[in-house]
């Protein structure tokens, strides 16, 4: 993205704050009511019979929660991933990667890793749903489900804009504008523009990586004839341009002929700085229509997304190193990876929501979903020590995949008594995937065609999964202030074909669905006129056929490959605590823990039995706690806010090996805002990772060598803050 671009963005939200008028600041005497729609209907969070997180749009300002990184540090059982940009990997109690948490914005679905890069604009409020989500949202949701929703344009003028300067060059704008046209029309358009420069430094070519300049807008028309239609069409676009993710050698193999930097942000690396460039763009249609037997609802999109990554994935040095007592010149291992994706989407949803008497309500609904995409990766590669030769080459993988899924739900809930409610519900899915994948060029380990060495090959293959995915609770409200519930259910994540693999009949051969079934039972209460709330849950999850990437040695001495299949059974348990409390005007208090234990049952993944193992990117414990303190004086509101983070050690992929194991972290956030109170105006001090702490985002296994990408080091800044 060129610089004018950016100039434009942030001129446009600067220019939102001439519109602006005055705010009212209030100091909070009681936790925050929380509305969610997890059930696909307005409910409020303390009487949902399921485990969900909910984030009003305040919340996210004030705890300065801007990306997926933020996001997982307040959230219990969620973590984040990021190999590159575009190409995110969430978890919840240990489950995701390749779709097994579902990403929504505004009901629909984001199918692609890429589409789910969203920007913390304009949200009205995130939910993040643990564990399977089966029944009313279906598509791979295995694991969970984080749904955002954006502000919708009403009858009220609203602005928003904000500007940030912070270290790393930091410079970022976003403005919000939104009101009616006309008695029976509103709008809102939403902009933002960031750029910020590396937080690695490249000796080899003598600059930055890991910068990024970003530019999104989203805008919005909502149509509202009468009391009964309610219609909206949301349009939005980004794009993101910056250099590679930096890796770092964080430990070397006993034999290695590696040398890992002194700094582990900074030294020689490839000359090429590689590359992570993304444009996402959509458009859908939100209709919804009371009418006599019911609320109809239906949601139309359409999806586009390219990414396009090229990185040294090893981060090493290409230059020779001189080992005097062996006598001779070592290299570092070098591997060059490039992806090149292209998806387009397209989605629909029906919904009828009814209450039949008063004591039955029940919702149903059909799904249609059609993706189509295209991806082209390459890899670079060179190894010394194997001989009197480097081992070198080029080899590509390019595939296709088109993607049809149909489903129909519905679900329902009964009033045996005021108090004491079932709930029931059933969703039948049907997925179709055709997919080719064209093997070319010089593969380090070789191509094969059911054991027999080919140059290379093409491989097509087609494969359709169906399922049935119940769920079953019962739910008694104790008090007005203490509700419990039980849940079982199913969830279900559609079978699949790996994209590259050195043998043909791999990729022809497609792996299973994955199933789980899921036993949660949690308390939701509050206490001391709602100053107090603590909300706890407890799960047992038993995965058959789960889905799984694991390194697979293919030829000795070489370094392993990544291959797609399935693990056998597995056990994940665990119990999760938040609260929130108010226990003076103007002092919050808040935090969560979760205790995560899992356990592979059965899984064969070559010559290794891995049973036993424990699930990847599943932290046994992880602890969040804030505090926030807001106080009037001199006609100022001043409002201070710490914020800490724990989460013990846990492995990077399944093998686990010592050397992918991430060790345990700690982070500390910190922010002070001030303005005058009853204002528009406000400004903030504010810190992330105070401590500057060195948060593994993600480490792979090469012939012994771990190769580390890092979380953004110590960042902070000032933000001016306009709302009206």
């Amino acid at each position: 993205m060129n610089k004018s671009t950016f100039n434009t963005a942030s001129a446009i939200a600067l220019a939102a704050a001439a519109l602006a008028g005055p705010a009212v600041a209030q100091q909070a005497t009681a936790v925050e009511e929380v509305i969610v729609t997890a059930q696909r209907s307005s409910q409020n969070l303390q009487q949902v019979p399921l485990a969900v997180t909910g984030y009003s749009g305040a919340f996210l300002e004030r705890s300065k929660i801007e990306d997926f990184n933020d996001l997982r540090t307040r959230t219990p059982s969620l973590t984040f991933e990021q190999f590159a940009p575009g190409q995110p990997r969430y978890t919840i109690r240990g489950i995701g990667g390749g779709g097994g948490v579902a990403v929504f914005v505004d009901d629909v679905y984001m199918g692609q890793p890429s589409m789910s890069s969203v920007e913390f604009v304009d949200l009205e409020r995130v939910e993040v749903l643990r564990g399977p989500q089966g029944t009313l949202f279906g598509r791979n949701a295995t694991g969970g489900a984080i749904a955002f929703f954006t502000e919708k344009p009403g009858s009220d003028y609203r602005v928003k804009a904000k500007a940030t300067v912070g270290n790393y060059d930091l410079k970022s704008v976003s403005a919000l504008i939104s009101g009616p046209v006309s008695d029976v029309l509103s709008a809102k358009i939403s902009v933002i523009a960031r750029e910020h420069s590396g937080y690695a430094f490249n000796e080899t070519t003598g600059r930055d990586i890991e910068d990024e300049t970003l530019a999104a807008a989203r805008a919005a028309l909502r149509f509202r004839p009468n009391d009964d239609w309610d219609i909206q069409l949301n349009i939005d676009g980004s794009t993101r341009r910056g250099t590679a993710p930096w890796w770092d050698l964080m430990i070397e193999a006993p034999k290695s002929a590696g040398k890992s930097n002194p700094e582990p942000r900074r030294g020689r690396n490839h000359t090429d700085d590689g590359y992570a460039d993304i444009d996402n763009a959509g458009v859908s249609l939100n209709a919804n229509w009371d009418s006599p037997i019911g609320t109809f609802t239906s949601i139309t999109a359409f999806r586009n997304t390219q990414s396009h990554n090229r990185a040294n994935t090893t981060g090493l040095l290409v230059a020779p190193l001189s080992d005097v007592a062996n006598r001779r010149v070592n290299f570092h291992t070098l591997f060059i990876q490039q992806a090149d994706q292209k998806a387009e989407q397209f989605s629909q949803e029906l919904r009828l929501a009814a209450d039949l008497g008063d004591r039955f309500k029940w919702i149903g609904g059909l799904y249609y979903y059609q993706d189509d995409g295209v991806a082209n990766r390459l890899t670079d590669y060179r190894f010394y020590g194997f001989g009197p030769t480097p081992v070198d080459g080029r080899y590509a993988y390019a595939s296709t995949n088109e993607t049809k899924a149909f489903a129909a739900f519905m679900s329902g809930t009964f009033a045996l008594t005021e108090q004491l409610k079932l709930q029931a519900g059933i969703r039948w899915s049907h997925d179709e995937k055709d997919h080719t994948t064209v093997a070319s060029g010089k593969n380090f380990s070789g191509f094969r065609d059911g054991g027999v060495s080919v140059p290379g090959y093409s491989a097509a293959s087609s494969a359709d999964w169906s399922a049935w995915t119940p769920t079953a609770s019962i739910n008694y409200q104790v008090t007005p202030d203490v509700f419990v519930y039980g849940t079982i259910s199913r969830g279900f994540k559609s079978g699949g074909f790996s994209d590259g693999d050195s043998e043909k009949q791999s990729i022809l051969r497609p792996f299973n669905p994955e199933f789980v079934w899921n036993y949660e039972t949690g308390a939701r209460t509050e206490w001391f006129d709602r100053r107090l709330r603590v909300n706890a849950t407890a799960f047992y999850m038993d995965y058959t056929d789960l889905q799984v990437s694991v390194f697979t040695q293919l030829a000795p001495n070489l370094p392993a490959v990544l291959v797609s299949g399935n693990a056998g059974k597995a056990k994940i348990k665990g119990f999760e605590l938040e609260w929130n409390a108010v226990p003076i005007e103007g002092l919050n208090l808040y935090g969560n823990y979760t205790r995560t234990e899992s356990e592979i049952s059965a899984l064969i993944s070559g010559a290794n039995n891995l049973a036993g193992k424990k699930i990847p990117r599943a932290p046994e414990n992880k602890f969040f706690m804030g505090a926030s303190l807001a106080r009037d004086f001199g006609g100022m509101t001043a409002t201070g806010r710490v914020d800490y983070t724990y989460q013990s050690d846990y492995f990077s992929s399944i093998n686990n090996v010592p050397s992918e194991r991430v060790l345990a972290q700690e982070n500390w956030d910190a922010g002070l805002t001030m303005g005058p109170a009853g204002g528009a105006w406000s400004v903030e001090v504010w810190g992330k990772n105070l401590a500057n702490e060195l948060h593994v985002v993600s480490i792979s296994d090469i012939l012994g060598d771990a190769f580390a990408n890092y979380a953004p080091p110590r960042t902070y800044g000032v933000t001016l803050s306009y709302r009206h």
